[in-house]
């Protein structure tokens, strides 16, 4: 070896000390920028689900910040950085996207063509004698106030997708998740104890009159007992991914040729509180009495088992028991706590009202089919449409896609659909092409993402921010991994043998 080259290693040697601070700075600097994108997304539930504007405006601003950090590095090895397979169909997204926003600042300005809204303001020019600008917007406060929840959950998506390429972190996700929801799950049985469940808080849940002996639908740190419910149920289902997508472990026996698994290795020290806790969050989900809750829920952890089960019946004998052992445990609990459900499908006063409101947003559709009534109107539509034989005000259209169609007409509301569409049907893909241990997480969240998807064609599932947030994690969750390449195999060194040194 000559002097040249052993001065080099030891150059080599003195700046290893010097980097290793470097390093761990950058190492705290990453693990801080994670925990600033985890923190909002997993405790905006307890915060009223964020429906009011004091919790979910400084988390919007909160997530905006913490973006910016993403984008430098930090949190994430090479930021927003796009590989070759996704570059098409994230510019495609991106696009849907852009489309989006700027057809919603469309209905704001003047230049927009005459739409429904026509005629308001030709009245009120009659009536007062002056009357602002014709634009398809009915409420520009309350589209302002929607964007920056649509951008907010555009921005956590990007940094899901940046962050949980790592298959630790991705399962952090899951976890903290299943965390909040039995923090919100354990308050609600703590309410239902103490206040009937009409109160979160000091805020009084409970339309009309109230008294001592008042009950209310359980309802945790929701609103409303189906929000409630339809969070639970997503929960529910990212436990099960844990169960199903864990490694096995411990002795297997061989039967006919093939790997059977023992007891043993099924009933691990994690699958046992896994499984307690999906008790624990299946009875909050019943108690809630949430019709369609529960039928999303069921039909999410369907999904999830058939993704994972694909291909598998035969290779993995353990799973199929799971399987199984849910449908029982199912079945079990919705016989011993499904009273209240039961009670409520058989009232049909609900689901009336409810019709009368899809009836109502259907009309308002066909008086501006184009360019919709302005991104969060749909409250100042129904006050002009409300039938007479609903005498209570209603804001919501209880369906997320009508809804979407009224505010922004089927041109806008084309990439709007996309928008959640295209990661969802990414999600679907990933748990579809690889192999079993790369599936799982992809599976999981097109799986857990279903819940409030198909719950939000009955109700408002995906309006409440909370809810929201965690499904763009989700989906930002799936498409990393549905993308995801491993790294490549490092090449064995080559022996120098002492005959051959220099």
């Amino acid at each position: 070896m000559t002097s040249r080259e052993t001065g080099d290693e030891e150059d080599e040697a003195e700046a290893e000390p010097r980097l290793r601070p470097r390093r761990l700075v950058l190492k705290v600097a990453d693990n801080f920028v994670i925990t600033l994108f985890f923190a909002p997304v997993v405790l905006s539930a307890l915060l009223l689900g964020s429906v009011r504007d004091w919790a979910w405006a400084p988390m919007a601003v909160a997530m905006g910040l913490v973006s910016v950090l993403v984008a430098l590095g930090f949190g994430a090895r090479g930021g927003f950085e796009v590989s070759e397979r996704e570059r098409r169909p994230l510019l495609v997204l991106v696009a849907c996207f852009g489309l989006f926003l700027a057809f919603a600042f469309l209905q704001m300005s003047s230049i927009a063509p005459p739409s429904g809204s026509a005629w308001l303001y030709a009245a009120a020019l009659r009536i007062l004698g002056r009357a602002h600008a014709d634009v398809p917007d009915l409420a520009v406060d309350a589209a302002r106030n929607s964007l920056l929840r649509c951008v907010t959950c555009g921005l956590i998506f990007l940094m899901a997708r940046a962050i949980c390429k790592d298959r630790g972190h991705a399962r952090m996700l899951l976890i903290l998740f299943i965390a909040s929801a039995v923090v919100v799950v354990g308050y609600g049985l703590l309410m239902q104890t103490t206040t009937n469940s009409c109160y979160v808080g000091t805020y009084l849940k409970k339309l009309g009159s109230y008294d001592v002996g008042s009950r209310c639908l359980m309802s945790g740190t929701f609103v409303n007992s189906n929000s409630f419910a339809c969070y639970a149920g997503m929960a529910v289902v990212a436990v099960l991914s844990l169960i199903l997508g864990g490694r096995r472990r411990g002795p297997s026996s061989s039967f006919d040729g093939r790997d059977v698994a023992t007891f043993d290795s099924l009933l691990t020290g994690s699958r046992v509180v896994l499984v307690a806790i999906a008790f624990f969050l299946l009875g909050g989900l019943l108690l809630s009495a949430s019709r369609a809750g529960f039928a999303a829920s069921v039909a999410g952890a369907f999904a999830l088992a058939l993704l994972l089960l694909r291909g598998r019946w035969r290779e993995r004998p353990d799973l199929v028991r799971w399987f199984w052992i849910g449908v029982a445990i199912l079945l079990v609990l919705g016989v011993i706590a499904g009273g209240a459900m039961i009670t409520k499908v058989a009232r049909a006063g609900d689901s009336s009202t409810r019709i009368a409101i899809w009836m109502t947003s259907v009309e308002a559709i066909g008086l501006s089919p184009w360019l919709g009534w302005g991104l969060g109107s749909f409250a100042d539509v129904f006050t002009i449409l409300q039938p007479a034989s609903i005498t209570q005000p209603n804001n919501l259209a209880h369906s997320t896609p009508l809804e979407v169609v009224v505010e922004l007409g089927v041109i806008g509301a084309i990439p709007a659909f996309a928008v959640v569409l295209m990661p969802w049907y990414a999600s679907l893909r990933g748990a579809l092409r690889r192999t079993y241990r790369q599936r799982v997480l992809p599976a999981a969240a097109f799986a857990i993402a279903f819940v409030p998807i198909l719950h939000s064609m009955v109700d408002f599932s995906l309006q409440i921010p909370a809810i929201a947030y965690v499904v763009s994690a989700l989906l930002g969750m799936g498409w990393a991994q549905a993308f995801r390449r491993g790294k490549p195999a490092r090449r064995p060194r080559e022996r120098v043998s002492g005959n051959n040194r220099p």
